[in-house]
C-alpha cells in the first residue's frame, strides 16, 4: 500500500515539473493563454481612437515570431472608462510577454517590417492577431512532417 501511494505521488510530482526541453508545452499554453487575453482586450480596446494599426495577416510560417512582435508592438489605446483602462494596462502587460519559440534558426528568412502591413481599426487588429494565434495552435497540434512552408525561398 504504501509504496502504491510513493509510486502515485512520484507519478503526480512528475507530471508537476516541467522539464526544460518540454518547450512545446510550454508555448502551447502561452498561446492560449494569448487568445484569452485578446478576447478580454477586444472588451477594453478603445473602438472610437482613429489610429488604425499594422495589422499582419496572411503571415508565412516562417514569419509568426515576427508577426507576433508586430501585434506585441502596436501602441494599443485603452476604452475612456476608468475600470477597464486598469484591466487594458495589465493586459497589454501580458500580451507583450515573450513566447516561446519553436527553435532558433541560425540563419532566419527575411520578413516584412511591422510598418509595412495594412492598418486597421482595433477590433479588426485583435481579431488578426486571434487567427494568426489559432493557426499557430493548430499546426503545431497538426504539424506536417513532410510539408516544407519555404516553397522553394529558403537557403
Amino acid at each position: 500500500m504504501e509504496r502504491t501511494i510513493i509510486y502515485c505521488l512520484i507519478i503526480i510530482f512528475s507530471g508537476t515539473v516541467v522539464p526544460k526541453h518540454s518547450s512545446p508545452i510550454r508555448r502551447q499554453t502561452r498561446i492560449v493563454q494569448l487568445l484569452q487575453i485578446v478576447e478580454q482586450l477586444k472588451t477594453c480596446v478603445n473602438d472610437t481612437d482613429p489610429a488604425f494599426l499594422p495589422t499582419p495577416e496572411n503571415v508565412e510560417k516562417h514569419c509568426e515570431e515576427s508577426a507576433i512582435k508586430c501585434f506585441q508592438a502596436a501602441p494599443l489605446t485603452p476604452s475612456n472608462n476608468e475600470e477597464k483602462k486598469m484591466r487594458f494596462d495589465i493586459l497589454v502587460k501580458q500580451l507583450r510577454r515573450k513566447l516561446p519559440w519553436r527553435e532558433d534558426k541560425k540563419s532566419k528568412p527575411k520578413c516584412p517590417p511591422c510598418d509595412s502591413f495594412k492598418e486597421k481599426p482595433p477590433q479588426e487588429f485583435l481579431d488578426s492577431l486571434r487567427s494568426l494565434l489559432q493557426k499557430m495552435i493548430s499546426y503545431d497540434q497538426h504539424p506536417h512532417p513532410h510539408h516544407h512552408h519555404c516553397r522553394g525561398h529558403c537557403t
